[in-house]
């Protein structure tokens, strides 16, 4: 009985061990996660920033502090929206053609399509036989 005790007692000691390990990579591992997440946060800010002076550069007249400036609005169908008004913009228009693509409207090509190269070759031929015989003159082309 006292050997199963010693023997939970060392098993119990080595779960504490494994657990406080993980414990401390679990917190290393959220510690790097939250540290590529502020680079990336960063770099969305520096880009923007880079968005607004290029912005300013080349556009001089539009002030990038005036309140009218507004970073929710973006070009859609050539007009200033708002982003969520695009979004539900593009799904009417998915919504739209995924409609016409069940019903089967639009067809683009034809039903029976044949091999015009035989035709053509024929025509090619007959010109060329015409132009022989015309001399090469150009009369045959008209």
């Amino acid at each position: 009985m006292l050997a199963a005790e010693k023997k939970l007692k060392l098993k119990q000691v080595e779960v504490d061990k494994l657990q406080a390990r993980r414990k401390a990579e679990s917190e290393e591992a959220a510690d790097e996660i939250s540290g590529l997440q502020q680079a990336v946060y960063t770099e969305h800010v520096k880009g923007f920033e880079k968005a607004l002076r290029q912005a300013e550069f080349l556009y001089k007249e539009v002030s990038v502090t005036d309140c009218r400036f507004n970073v929710n609005l973006d070009i859609y169908d050539n007009k200033m929206l708002d982003v969520a008004e695009i979004s539900k913009l593009k799904a009417v228009a998915e919504g739209e053609e995924a409609a016409q693509d069940e019903e089967g409207t639009l067809l683009t090509t034809p039903l029976h399509v044949g091999d015009d190269r035989a035709s053509n070759e024929e025509e090619v031929g007959e010109e060329v036989e015409a132009e022989a015989v015309d001399g090469g003159n150009g009369a045959g082309e008209e």
